[in-house]
């Protein structure tokens, strides 16, 4: 008998979401997104650092002080999250 008809039971069940195991897809992008997170956390870092190698007179021509760059720097990533919500 040809499944074209309406009285064939499929008994391909792979698209079907199983009770039993979640569909964890999604749980490979977690770990990436920390990992992303942290990688661009230490880009920063050392781009703070960089500016604070600068003399003041360089740091006036781009437009900002020492002493913002310090406080970027010092302050935690849940202050800066916090913050950015606003």
């Amino acid at each position: 008998m040809s499944c074209g008809s309406t009285t064939c039971n499929s008994t391909n069940t792979l698209g079907a979401a199983s009770p039993i195991f979640p569909d964890l897809r999604w749980s490979w992008k977690v770990p990436l997104t920390w990992l992303v997170e942290i990688a661009r956390w230490w880009g920063r870092r050392y781009q703070y650092g960089e500016l604070l190698e600068l003399d003041d007179r360089l740091l006036a021509d781009i437009g900002i002080s020492r002493t913002v760059v310090e406080e970027i720097r010092k302050s935690s990533l849940y202050e800066r999250a916090w913050r950015d919500s606003k």
